[in-house]
């Protein structure tokens, strides 16, 4: 499985979140600005909680924007005799289920389909991302109370 496609999809995933998240803000922004969100009495506040709800999807907004900007940075190496690190695909068994995870600095939570496969992002922050670090195929790595699994590949 290629890194490459993968981190297209996820991509792909975050630019929809960004563009849902754009025209959300769009829609927060003309409430707060249309004639109707005017006050009418000192205890109407919709123009300024339609204000309040723009900012917030901007922000959301430019920190998603970053995230894809750091994403399409990362560089896609080979784990070959490596330890566990960012840029890393990882496939383990979990609790009896095999499960791919790719290890990226950022977008953690995201899940993909790629190839019949599902590939879910993870993070270092993550507890898995977290427990995996700078492990190898073969070893074992566990996280909160009783979860633990088996890496089976990196890539």
């Amino acid at each position: 499985m290629k890194k490459k496609v993968i981190l297209e999809a996820v991509l792909a995933e975050l630019e929809s979140d960004l563009h849902r998240l754009h025209a959300a803000n769009e829609d927060a922004s003309a409430g707060a600005t249309s004639s109707e969100a005017r006050a009418e009495t000192k205890w109407d506040t919709c123009g300024l909680e339609s204000s309040y709800l723009a900012r917030g999807h901007a922000m959301q907004f430019e920190a998603l924007a970053t995230n894809v900007h750091e994403l399409r940075a990362t560089p896609l190496v080979s784990f070959d005799d490596k330890p566990i690190a960012e840029g890393a695909l990882v496939e383990v068994e979990q609790s009896g289920e095999m499960m791919l995870f790719f290890l990226l600095p950022c977008g953690g939570g995201v899940e993909v389909t790629v190839e019949k496969r599902e590939i879910t992002v993870i993070t270092p922050e993550s507890p898995v991302g977290a427990a995996l670090l700078n492990k190898k195929p073969g070893d074992t790595y566990s996280f909160r109370a009783g979860a633990a699994g088996t890496i089976l590949t990196v890539q």
